[in-house]
Protein backbone atom coordinates (compact mmCIF):
# COMPACT_ATOMS: atom_id res chain seq x y z
CA UNK A 1 0.00 0.00 0.00
CA UNK A 2 1.85 2.91 -1.49
CA UNK A 3 1.93 6.67 0.95
CA UNK A 4 2.04 9.81 -0.87
CA UNK A 5 3.01 12.62 2.15
CA UNK A 6 1.87 16.19 1.68
CA UNK A 7 3.47 19.35 3.29
CA UNK A 8 1.38 22.67 3.00
CA UNK A 9 4.64 25.23 3.12
CA UNK A 10 4.52 28.79 3.93
CA UNK A 11 7.96 30.44 4.70
CA UNK A 12 8.94 27.07 6.57
CA UNK A 13 12.73 27.33 5.50
CA UNK A 14 13.81 27.39 9.02
CA UNK A 15 11.47 24.44 10.31
CA UNK A 16 11.02 21.93 7.29
CA UNK A 17 14.30 20.16 6.50
CA UNK A 18 14.02 18.32 9.72
CA UNK A 19 10.98 17.22 8.49
CA UNK A 20 11.68 16.52 4.96
CA UNK A 21 14.56 14.33 6.68
CA UNK A 22 12.22 11.96 8.49
CA UNK A 23 9.64 11.28 5.06
CA UNK A 24 12.31 11.32 2.14
CA UNK A 25 13.68 8.17 0.74
CA UNK A 26 10.85 6.21 2.08
CA UNK A 27 7.53 7.58 0.59
CA UNK A 28 6.84 10.08 -2.83
CA UNK A 29 6.93 13.51 -0.97
CA UNK A 30 5.06 16.59 -2.43
CA UNK A 31 5.37 20.21 -1.08
CA UNK A 32 3.38 22.50 -1.64
CA UNK A 33 4.45 26.06 -1.55
CA UNK A 34 2.02 28.58 -0.66
CA UNK A 35 3.69 31.44 -1.73
CA UNK A 36 6.70 31.51 0.71
CA UNK A 37 8.98 34.81 1.06
CA UNK A 38 11.94 33.08 2.08
CA UNK A 39 14.05 31.27 0.30
CA UNK A 40 11.98 27.61 1.07
CA UNK A 41 10.99 26.63 -2.46
CA UNK A 42 14.98 27.68 -3.26
CA UNK A 43 16.00 24.92 -0.30
CA UNK A 44 13.82 22.35 -1.30
CA UNK A 45 14.87 22.70 -5.24
CA UNK A 46 18.82 22.20 -3.95
CA UNK A 47 18.67 19.63 -0.97
CA UNK A 48 15.71 17.85 -1.85
CA UNK A 49 15.48 16.89 -5.59
CA UNK A 50 12.97 13.99 -5.55
CA UNK A 51 10.70 15.84 -3.73
CA UNK A 52 7.34 16.76 -6.07
CA UNK A 53 7.17 20.41 -5.73
CA UNK A 54 3.92 22.49 -6.70
CA UNK A 55 4.86 26.39 -5.93
CA UNK A 56 1.17 28.82 -5.70
CA UNK A 57 2.84 31.69 -6.61
CA UNK A 58 0.71 33.54 -4.20
CA UNK A 59 -0.74 32.81 -0.42
CA UNK A 60 -4.13 30.83 -0.94
CA UNK A 61 -4.21 29.40 2.45
CA UNK A 62 -3.95 25.98 3.94
CA UNK A 63 -7.35 24.33 2.50
CA UNK A 64 -6.28 25.32 -1.12
CA UNK A 65 -2.32 24.26 -0.58
CA UNK A 66 -3.76 20.66 0.42
CA UNK A 67 -5.91 20.09 -1.74
CA UNK A 68 -3.82 20.71 -4.67
CA UNK A 69 -0.87 17.88 -2.79
CA UNK A 70 -3.83 15.63 -2.57
CA UNK A 71 -4.65 15.78 -6.42
CA UNK A 72 -0.55 15.09 -6.97
CA UNK A 73 -0.83 12.07 -5.16
CA UNK A 74 -0.23 9.01 -6.22
CA UNK A 75 -0.60 6.71 -3.16
CA UNK A 76 -3.48 4.65 -2.12
CA UNK A 77 -2.89 6.89 1.33
CA UNK A 78 -2.12 10.36 1.70
CA UNK A 79 0.06 11.19 4.85
CA UNK A 80 -0.90 14.97 5.60
CA UNK A 81 2.26 16.91 8.17
CA UNK A 82 2.71 20.16 9.05
CA UNK A 83 6.57 21.31 7.85
CA UNK A 84 6.65 21.35 11.71
CA UNK A 85 6.44 17.49 12.27
CA UNK A 86 8.82 15.51 12.52
CA UNK A 87 8.03 11.48 11.63
CA UNK A 88 10.04 8.95 13.00
CA UNK A 89 11.26 5.59 11.41
CA UNK A 90 8.31 3.17 11.03
CA UNK A 91 5.40 5.48 12.19
CA UNK A 92 3.19 3.93 10.15
CA UNK A 93 3.28 0.20 10.81
CA UNK A 94 0.57 0.52 13.49
CA UNK A 95 -1.23 2.84 11.24
CA UNK A 96 -2.16 0.94 8.00
CA UNK A 97 -3.69 -1.92 9.64
CA UNK A 98 -6.09 -0.16 11.03
CA UNK A 99 -7.22 0.51 7.51
CA UNK A 100 -7.72 -3.01 7.06
CA UNK A 101 -11.38 -2.10 8.12
CA UNK A 102 -13.03 -0.76 4.28
CA UNK A 103 -14.70 1.91 6.73
CA UNK A 104 -11.75 3.37 8.26
CA UNK A 105 -10.88 7.30 6.71
CA UNK A 106 -8.15 8.61 8.64
CA UNK A 107 -6.08 7.66 11.61
CA UNK A 108 -4.01 9.72 13.77
CA UNK A 109 -1.28 9.19 15.44
CA UNK A 110 0.33 10.37 19.34
CA UNK A 111 0.96 14.18 18.53
CA UNK A 112 3.42 14.80 21.38
CA UNK A 113 4.22 18.65 21.55
CA UNK A 114 7.88 19.04 23.12
CA UNK A 115 7.30 22.49 23.92
CA UNK A 116 4.10 22.16 25.66
CA UNK A 117 5.11 19.34 28.16
CA UNK A 118 4.91 16.39 25.71
CA UNK A 119 1.11 16.98 25.53
CA UNK A 120 -0.34 14.60 22.89
CA UNK A 121 -3.02 16.26 20.77
CA UNK A 122 -4.06 13.69 18.55
CA UNK A 123 -6.74 12.51 20.22
CA UNK A 124 -9.30 15.11 19.06
CA UNK A 125 -13.05 15.28 19.83
CA UNK A 126 -14.79 18.09 21.17
CA UNK A 127 -17.26 19.51 23.51
CA UNK A 128 -20.27 22.10 23.41
CA UNK A 129 -21.03 24.90 26.01
CA UNK A 130 -23.67 27.37 26.12
CA UNK A 131 -24.42 26.37 22.80
CA UNK A 132 -21.08 26.95 21.50
CA UNK A 133 -18.67 23.93 19.90
CA UNK A 134 -14.96 23.90 21.14
CA UNK A 135 -12.65 21.31 20.04
CA UNK A 136 -9.96 19.57 22.43
CA UNK A 137 -7.53 16.21 23.09
CA UNK A 138 -7.99 13.60 25.09
CA UNK A 139 -4.57 12.61 26.98
CA UNK A 140 -3.13 9.54 28.23
CA UNK A 141 -5.82 7.07 26.08
CA UNK A 142 -4.49 3.53 25.72
CA UNK A 143 -6.21 2.16 23.15
CA UNK A 144 -7.50 2.51 19.39
CA UNK A 145 -10.56 4.81 20.12
CA UNK A 146 -12.64 6.74 17.35
CA UNK A 147 -11.86 10.27 17.38
CA UNK A 148 -14.12 13.54 15.93
CA UNK A 149 -11.51 14.25 13.37
CA UNK A 150 -7.59 13.63 12.46
CA UNK A 151 -5.68 16.45 13.22
CA UNK A 152 -4.75 18.00 9.62
CA UNK A 153 -1.12 18.74 11.28
CA UNK A 154 -0.41 14.94 11.41
CA UNK A 155 -2.98 12.24 9.94
CA UNK A 156 -2.74 9.46 7.45
CA UNK A 157 -6.15 9.30 5.20
CA UNK A 158 -7.24 7.00 2.89
CA UNK A 159 -7.22 8.45 -0.88
CA UNK A 160 -10.20 7.08 -2.29
CA UNK A 161 -12.41 8.65 1.01
CA UNK A 162 -10.53 11.79 0.34
CA UNK A 163 -11.56 12.43 -3.16
CA UNK A 164 -15.17 11.49 -2.24
CA UNK A 165 -15.58 14.18 -0.01
CA UNK A 166 -13.67 16.87 -2.34
CA UNK A 167 -10.66 17.25 0.23
CA UNK A 168 -11.04 19.76 2.75
CA UNK A 169 -13.20 23.04 2.08
CA UNK A 170 -11.49 26.15 1.32
CA UNK A 171 -14.30 27.97 2.79
CA UNK A 172 -12.39 27.95 6.21
CA UNK A 173 -9.02 29.84 4.41
CA UNK A 174 -6.59 30.16 5.30
CA UNK A 175 -6.60 28.46 8.63
CA UNK A 176 -8.43 26.06 11.12
CA UNK A 177 -11.26 24.37 11.50
CA UNK A 178 -11.09 22.65 8.04
CA UNK A 179 -9.57 19.33 9.66
CA UNK A 180 -12.49 18.95 11.88
CA UNK A 181 -14.66 19.80 9.13
CA UNK A 182 -13.27 17.13 7.02
CA UNK A 183 -13.51 14.43 10.19
CA UNK A 184 -17.40 15.57 10.75
CA UNK A 185 -18.17 15.08 6.92
CA UNK A 186 -16.68 11.89 6.92
CA UNK A 187 -18.01 10.68 9.97
CA UNK A 188 -21.54 11.41 8.27
CA UNK A 189 -21.47 9.33 5.06
CA UNK A 190 -20.07 6.99 7.60
CA UNK A 191 -15.97 6.90 7.35
CA UNK A 192 -14.28 6.93 10.58
CA UNK A 193 -11.46 8.33 12.03
CA UNK A 194 -9.55 6.31 14.40
CA UNK A 195 -6.67 7.55 17.23
CA UNK A 196 -3.73 4.64 17.79
CA UNK A 197 -1.18 5.56 20.61
CA UNK A 198 0.83 2.84 19.42
CA UNK A 199 2.74 5.16 16.95
CA UNK A 200 3.89 8.86 17.43
CA UNK A 201 5.23 12.02 15.98
CA UNK A 202 6.62 15.00 17.47
CA UNK A 203 5.12 18.70 16.38
CA UNK A 204 6.51 21.79 16.93
CA UNK A 205 3.60 23.44 17.80
CA UNK A 206 2.29 26.61 15.71
CA UNK A 207 5.74 27.20 14.42
CA UNK A 208 3.64 28.43 10.88
CA UNK A 209 0.84 29.86 12.01
CA UNK A 210 2.07 31.36 15.37
CA UNK A 211 3.50 34.18 12.94
CA UNK A 212 0.26 35.20 12.75
CA UNK A 213 -1.02 37.85 14.69
CA UNK A 214 -2.88 36.77 17.57
CA UNK A 215 -6.12 38.83 17.58
CA UNK A 216 -6.52 37.95 13.83
CA UNK A 217 -6.57 34.08 14.75
CA UNK A 218 -8.83 34.52 17.46
CA UNK A 219 -10.58 36.11 14.96
CA UNK A 220 -10.25 33.35 12.11
CA UNK A 221 -10.68 30.68 14.82
CA UNK A 222 -14.47 32.00 16.10
CA UNK A 223 -15.40 32.70 12.61
CA UNK A 224 -14.67 29.18 11.38
CA UNK A 225 -15.99 27.37 14.58
CA UNK A 226 -19.53 29.09 13.13
CA UNK A 227 -18.90 28.16 9.85
CA UNK A 228 -18.49 24.40 11.15
CA UNK A 229 -21.95 24.25 13.15
CA UNK A 230 -23.60 26.58 10.68
CA UNK A 231 -22.39 24.06 7.81
CA UNK A 232 -22.53 20.76 9.54
CA UNK A 233 -25.05 20.56 12.06
CA UNK A 234 -28.61 19.73 10.70
CA UNK A 235 -30.13 18.26 14.13
CA UNK A 236 -33.05 21.24 15.00
CA UNK A 237 -33.02 20.90 18.68
CA UNK A 238 -29.04 21.42 18.92
CA UNK A 239 -29.26 24.18 16.14
CA UNK A 240 -32.27 25.68 18.50
CA UNK A 241 -30.10 25.80 21.50
CA UNK A 242 -27.09 27.11 19.99
CA UNK A 243 -29.02 29.98 17.96
CA UNK A 244 -30.85 30.57 21.27
CA UNK A 245 -27.33 30.74 23.47
CA UNK A 246 -25.60 32.65 21.27
CA UNK A 247 -26.34 36.15 21.52
CA UNK A 248 -25.75 35.63 25.84
CA UNK A 249 -22.30 34.31 24.68
CA UNK A 250 -21.39 37.18 22.43
CA UNK A 251 -22.43 39.66 25.29
CA UNK A 252 -20.26 37.69 27.60
CA UNK A 253 -17.41 37.74 24.91
CA UNK A 254 -17.66 41.80 24.91
CA UNK A 255 -17.78 42.05 28.60
CA UNK A 256 -14.74 40.52 29.05
CA UNK A 257 -12.98 42.10 26.20
CA UNK A 258 -12.75 39.41 23.78
CA UNK A 259 -13.37 41.13 20.85
CA UNK A 260 -12.00 39.22 18.42
CA UNK A 261 -14.08 36.46 18.98
CA UNK A 262 -17.07 38.91 18.37
CA UNK A 263 -15.50 40.03 15.29
CA UNK A 264 -14.95 36.93 13.96
CA UNK A 265 -18.87 35.46 14.91
CA UNK A 266 -20.40 38.53 12.94
CA UNK A 267 -18.13 37.91 10.09
CA UNK A 268 -19.42 34.25 10.03
CA UNK A 269 -23.24 35.47 10.35
CA UNK A 270 -22.92 37.81 7.60
CA UNK A 271 -21.70 34.84 5.00
CA UNK A 272 -22.78 32.69 2.96
CA UNK A 273 -20.60 30.00 4.27
CA UNK A 274 -22.39 29.83 7.15
CA UNK A 275 -25.45 28.48 5.26
CA UNK A 276 -26.08 24.85 5.44
CA UNK A 277 -24.56 22.50 2.58
CA UNK A 278 -26.20 19.77 1.13
CA UNK A 279 -27.06 16.70 3.17
CA UNK A 280 -27.39 13.85 0.51
CA UNK A 281 -25.14 11.43 1.07
CA UNK A 282 -25.35 11.54 5.51
CA UNK A 283 -25.90 8.06 6.81
CA UNK A 284 -24.98 9.25 10.36
CA UNK A 285 -26.88 11.67 12.55
CA UNK A 286 -25.63 14.52 14.55
CA UNK A 287 -26.45 12.67 17.78
CA UNK A 288 -24.93 9.76 16.41
CA UNK A 289 -21.39 11.05 16.03
CA UNK A 290 -21.52 12.61 19.01
CA UNK A 291 -22.58 9.51 20.34
CA UNK A 292 -19.64 7.69 19.24
CA UNK A 293 -17.11 10.18 19.52
CA UNK A 294 -18.13 10.97 23.13
CA UNK A 295 -19.43 14.02 23.18
CA UNK A 296 -22.31 15.05 25.20
CA UNK A 297 -25.01 16.71 23.60
CA UNK A 298 -25.85 20.78 24.39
Amino acid sequence: MNISVVIPNYNGAGIIEKCLDSVTGFFEVIVVDDGSADDSVSLIKSRYPDVKLIENGVNKGFSHSVNRGIRAAEGDFVFLLNTDVILPPNVTDNMLPLFEDSDVFAVSPRIILPKKGDIDEGCKWGKWHNGVFYTDQRQNVTEVTPILYATGCAALYRKSMLDALGGFDEAYSPFYWEDADLGYRAWKRGYKSLYTPHSFVTHEHGATTSKANSGYKNTITARNMIYFIRRNISDKDILKVHKRMLPLVLLKKLLTGDTAFVKGVRKALKSENALPVGEDTRKLSDRKIFEICGITLP
